[in-house]
């Protein structure tokens, strides 16, 4: 391997390399729908590999967007169903090239796509619970923004199950009680999920001088915030500094929400680019499975 080559590889993941539209990985309001759904379609006209699809489904997929686009995206659920199915298949994506580029890449679209979706729209409206009875979700939920919140939150969280997410709620409601912050009990979560998903075992750290969490099988420090100013950041790299030292970290993550404006995002990316702490990436929570996906990567390349 030359020496560029190893050097690369052992570059901590950057925010940079990772970034993707935030709309392609989650839902803030319907409009991220809206703009998701467009671009698909503007993509399947485009894209050089837009004719790997067969006209007819190519066509199908169309008349879905025309559909949803004539009744309005705001809490349409055929389009929130449509665009987690979108985001479903930029995830693999991204999982088999990589990175992707909708003006050179587009997603494969099924013959069936009308029926996947309609399916996909009848299930999230409905759930089981264990004695078979079944509830719709208007029922429980009549407001319509509360439901397509309900519907994205069931989805990011929880692979579209209610049950877990319901569960969660109120988990989330008791430790309120002592004082938790919700933002940053459910970026700590998502963060464990993402964990979990890889076999990543992490470790609640309850020390105030160190990082949230812990995982020592990539030796890796995880802070989460939800805010951060510049009173606060010799704090930060103070604690950062502390953790380095005390646990003997090879990587530290700063963790900040998605829906953090791009002006303030790249304020907090100041802290890792004055190289304070040389081994600091920080990240929006959409882009931390990317960010573990390249750590165990380097891992396999540079074991300890």
């Amino acid at each position: 391997m030359t020496s560029s080559k190893k050097n690369n590889s052992n570059r901590k993941p950057s925010a940079t390399s990772l970034a993707t539209p935030i709309y392609h990985r989650r839902r803030r309001d319907w409009r991220d729908d809206q703009y998701l759904i467009e671009e698909i379609t503007k993509s399947l006209s485009e894209s050089k590999e837009a004719k790997k699809n067969n006209v007819s489904c190519i066509q199908e997929f169309k008349k879905i967007a025309t559909e949803i686009e004539n009744e309005g995206y705001q809490s349409n659920e055929m389009a929130i169903s449509l665009s987690i199915w979108i985001r479903e298949q930029l995830s693999k994506l991204a999982g088999s090239l990589g990175s992707y580029d909708l003006r050179v890449h587009t997603i494969i679209i099924p013959d069936d796509i009308s029926r996947v979706i309609q399916d996909r729209s009848n299930a999230l409206s409905r759930f089981e619970v264990h004695n078979g009875n079944s509830f719709a979700l208007d029922e429980l939920f009549p407001d319509k923004k509360i439901r397509a919140f309900v519907l994205e939150r069931v989805q990011l969280l929880h692979k579209g199950s209610l049950l877990p997410y319901l569960h969660s709620l109120v988990s989330r409601e008791k430790a309120s009680l002592d004082g938790e912050s919700a933002t940053i009990s459910d970026l700590i979560h998502i963060c464990e999920q993402k964990l979990k998903r890889r076999k990543l075992k992490a470790l609640s750290n309850f020390n105030a001088n160190e990082t949230d969490l812990l995982v020592p099988s990539l030796s890796l420090g995880i802070e989460v915030r939800e805010a951060l100013s510049s009173i606060d950041t010799k704090g930060l790299v103070d604690l950062l500094k502390n953790t380095n030292l005390s646990k003997g970290t090879k990587f530290l993550s700063v963790i900040c929400p998605d829906d953090l404006s791009d002006l303030i995002f790249h304020s907090w990316r100041e802290v890792e680019r004055s190289n304070i702490v040389p081994n600091l990436s920080v990240l929006r929570v959409g882009d931390f499975g990317n960010y573990l996906d390249r750590l165990i990567d380097l891992s396999k390349i540079n074991p300890s």
